[in-house]
């Protein structure tokens, strides 16, 4: 008796670990799955990115120097009339992007598609004050943010100063 109740014992381990595999092997492709979708989800916006950098060069509004930074909501109203503002600026005699540089552009995102996230970024150091051209750079390795702020600096309204 005790051999056919090891033997069942034994049956129901095997049907456990084959379970476990089964649960290891779905979870491998799921979390796959996920990872390719992710992956596609970048390669998306950067070719959007891509596209978006290449209109604004054919419009002469792309310039790897220049600087970016997002204006707080109560400087854009003042500068752009809706609280949805950039500023564009050339970078200083001292070759870096600083809060002092001229300001070229103003633009108003109002209409961008991505302008919820980009507001989002202000006050984040990884963004603002940062020249195109590294906006760019961090696109190209996988940034999702730097993809959407230069797809919507092709969506804004550019305002010259």
């Amino acid at each position: 008796m005790s051999r056919k109740g090891q033997g069942s014992l034994e049956y129901l381990f095997m049907v456990a670990a084959a379970l476990i595999i089964i649960f290891a092997v779905v979870s491998y492709i799921s979390g796959s799955g996920s990872q390719a979708t992710q992956q596609g989800d970048i390669a998306l916006l950067q070719s959007q990115a891509e596209l978006a950098k290449s209109k604004l060069s054919a419009r002469d509004l792309w310039n790897d120097e220049y600087c970016f930074y997002i204006l707080s909501e109560s400087y854009s109203k003042d500068k752009v009339g809706s609280k949805y503002g950039i500023g564009i600026k050339d970078k200083g005699s001292n070759g870096k992007c600083d809060k002092s540089d001229e300001v070229i552009y103003y633009l108003d995102y109002s209409g961008s598609e991505y302008r919820e996230e980009v507001k989002a970024l202000y006050g984040d150091g990884k963004y603002n004050l940062k020249t195109l051209k590294e906006l760019y750079e961090q696109c190209l390795a996988g940034d999702e943010n730097a993809c959407k702020v230069i797809i919507t600096l092709d969506e804004s309204l550019w305002i010259p100063q």
